[in-house]
């Protein structure tokens, strides 16, 4: 049996593939590398038709969430060991988010602190389930 697809949806297919690349290289090798590949962040955000700082965030919504071994308040949120994401510090309630991999991204399209501060309390709400939280970003997260 012949299955013959048209044009357009040989093209969707293409698109499809070439975005779960992308954000699978998002995850081997960070965000910076990736829009490296592809000519810069624009460029890639256009790519993944990310069009608004939330759905920028939502790049990062499969997480491992990992209990830390060295520390008992600390949930540690990254895709490969050692290099976390984000921390959870529950007993402080506060979680850190990588600067050059979540933050910055979002200073550079025009955010301030203060906007960054209060969206990534309403993503981490919305897709993490935590409240009641501050949010402010390390510069490296190398923990475990």
């Amino acid at each position: 049996m012949k299955i013959i697809i048209s044009e357009s949806q040989y093209n969707l297919l293409l698109e499809s593939k070439l975005k779960q690349s992308l954000k699978q290289e998002i995850k081997n090798f960070g965000i910076k590398d990736t829009a490296e590949l592809v000519n810069g962040f624009d460029n890639l955000m256009e790519i993944l038709n990310i069009n608004s700082p939330m759905e920028f965030l939502h790049l990062f919504d499969d997480l491992d969430v990992v209990q830390s071994e060295m520390d008992p308040n600390l949930t540690l949120y990254r895709y490969k060991p050692k290099h976390n994401l984000m921390i959870h510090d529950r007993k402080y309630k506060i979680v850190y988010i990588n600067y050059e991999e979540i933050w910055e991204p979002l200073l550079d399209v025009g955010l301030f602190n203060p906007d960054i501060r209060e969206l990534t309390k309403e993503w981490l709400s919305e897709v993490y389930n935590i409240r009641g939280v501050t949010t402010t970003f390390r510069d490296l997260i190398l923990h475990e």
